[in-house]
């Protein structure tokens, strides 16, 4: 004889309970088995944030990768969460990678372009009535912090003879806010991208008309897509990658990467 129990489940609860336990483990063993990427842009806008992580992982997923996604803005938290969530690829700066290529390990497997240019030079913007370098030797230079490596990546940029050591350096987190900080009379300087000087041109006319490109800096490389050490070879990621559009629904991606595509290394 069967017993029932006034606490037994009946049977369609208990279906339902087996297949959502199903669905959990599906989901989690899917989560296990992605890969992490992190994209580290110190020009990172809060608002582009969740479109570009979803644009990326639906891109990728279309072409049969599973794919984590975080994006960063300064170093402390991007280096912060290598050592917690173990990343397999990084889309960085070229100067941090740089910087950080024999702590880190990581190799460069493909590189940003922007129409086919594989660099980009920063500009020393200054009011017009500073007309030579010299004239800011002591002064107050805004430009986008890179934490420990702020000094030595400004060094980099500044021309010969001219160095961090000359100047009190003004870190901020964004090129327009370097820009914004030498229109309001903050500082006397400012490192900026051309696209950023440009910006306050529409922000404040007045203002973008008192100040002057006082020298074109160093050049930089773009962006670049690199692994990790752990990370082996991954041929569907790298022509994932390499066949990135620049339109559509995954132009906002290249876009917020300062980038129109990417090529192979030494290409």
């Amino acid at each position: 004889m069967i017993m029932k129990f006034k606490g037994d489940i009946n049977p369609m609860k208990a279906k339902f309970i087996v297949i959502t336990i199903f669905f959990c483990l599906f989901f989690s063993l899917q989560t296990a088995l992605a890969e992490i990427m992190f994209i580290f842009n110190p020009e990172t806008r809060v608002s582009e944030v969740q479109q570009v992580k979803l644009s990326l992982k639906q891109y990728l997923k279309s072409k049969g990768i599973e794919m984590e996604v975080y994006l960063f803005g300064n170093t402390d938290d991007f280096e912060n969460s290598i050592v917690r969530l173990n990343p397999d690829h990084a889309i960085i700066i070229s100067y941090y990678y740089q910087s950080m290529k024999s702590k880190l390990q990581w190799r460069s497997i493909l590189a940003g372009h922007y129409y086919g240019e594989k660099q980009f030079n920063k500009l020393l913007v200054s009011p017009k009535s500073i007309t030579d370098l010299k004239q800011l030797q002591n002064k107050r230079l805004a430009a986008v912090s890179l934490g420990s490596i702020s000094l030595s990546y400004l060094d980099y940029q500044l021309p010969e003879g001219f160095s961090s050591q000359n100047i009190h350096l003004v870190k901020v987190s964004k090129d327009i806010d370097a820009i914004m900080a030498l229109g309001f009379e903050q500082v006397e300087g400012a490192i900026v991208t051309l696209d950023s000087f440009e910006k306050l041109k529409i922000i404040n006319s007045n203002v973008y008309n008192k100040l002057h490109i006082l020298q074109k800096l160093a050049s930089i490389s773009y962006p670049k897509l690199v692994f990790f050490p752990k990370t082996n070879s991954n041929e569907k990621l790298i022509l994932a990658f390499k066949n990135l559009p620049y339109d559509g629904e995954t132009k906002i991606i290249l876009r917020f990467l300062g980038i129109t595509g990417f090529i192979e290394e030494g290409s």
